[in-house]
């Protein structure tokens, strides 16, 4: 019922989508709703030299590719992984994710949130097995619905919490592929204050430990838009300074900051991700 449902949604050609996006984007009508007033302030501290007009464009066309990107999830849910991977017009260094694959070390995914992370899912999802872990969203039916979703062709995934990461280790020591999306503020006893965008924030250290316990080779994968109007994925190589004690904590967020870099509007940056400071006294989001 659901599959029907997006996969009748995702008729509507994305040309258009945009299109009818841009006409609400002219009308000025998002600046109406929080997710631009934290996308705004969010911008404002990940840049903090970049000038009001800057921040008030770099908003408006975040705001403009996360509603896109809502339309990609639609189509990925509605639609066969070769569908849904046909919307990816390049993939930059896939052989680093086959060589690796294929050296039985286990391999460590590390995604973020930019533009679908279902699309990425299910093009990583395609490559290889992989085993992830999951949040619950609120609304049951569409909780079990995005979890089987994930769930196709094998992989698995398990939700956040303490038996979720052991699955993790297990899965890594079986010489598996895991995979993260590491930008978020984890549970608690899930990560430590870490650097991000010069904000000491809550971040994941999960990824850390699990590289040092396993040996295991880390990547980055992530989605974008293109100038040329296209959608590319990019993987990486993490360095070996993510098995360094005294290094590989500050890594993850550093790296994490210089691939948004690459093209800010991608990123979701409505997301309260500066919301756990160490300063408890600082809320950027008091007053939305």
């Amino acid at each position: 019922m659901m599959k029907s449902l997006f996969y009748t949604l995702s008729f509507i050609p994305k040309p258009l989508f945009s299109y009818f996006v841009d006409i609400y984007l002219f009308f000025k009508i998002f600046k109406l709703f929080t997710s631009y007033k934290i996308t705004k302030a969010n911008l404002e501290i990940a840049f903090p030299e970049a000038k009001i007009k800057e921040i008030e464009l770099m908003s408006k066309l975040s705001i403009r590719e996360s509603i896109i990107s809502g339309y990609e999830t639609i189509y990925t849910w509605g639609r066969r992984d070769f569908d849904s991977n046909n919307h990816i017009f390049k993939i930059k260094n896939n052989f680093l994710l086959n060589s690796l694959t294929k050296q039985d070390q286990g391999l460590i995914a590390v995604a973020f949130h930019n533009r679908s992370v279902d699309m990425l899912l299910k093009w990583i999802n395609s490559q290889v097995k992989t085993i992830s872990l999951y949040k619950k969203i609120k609304i049951k039916f569409l909780s079990n619905f995005v979890k089987k979703d994930r769930e196709s062709g094998g992989s698995k995934t398990f939700e956040t919490s303490i038996g979720g990461v052991r699955e993790m280790l297990k899965a890594l020591n079986k010489r598996k592929t895991v995979v993260f999306a590491a930008d978020q503020v984890p549970k608690r006893g899930f990560g430590e204050y870490l650097k991000f965008f010069n904000k000491e924030v809550y971040s994941t250290t999960l990824v850390q430990s699990l590289a040092t316990k396993t040996g295991s080779p880390v990547i980055y994968f992530y989605i974008k838009s293109n100038p040329g109007n296209f959608l590319s994925v990019t993987i990486k190589r993490c360095s070996n300074n993510i098995y360094d004690d005294s290094k590989h904590k500050l890594l993850l967020n550093k790296d994490i900051e210089m691939m948004i870099k690459e093209r800010p509007v991608d990123y979701s940056w409505e997301y309260k991700r500066f919301r756990r400071n160490k300063d408890i006294n600082e809320n950027p989001y008091i007053d939305i």
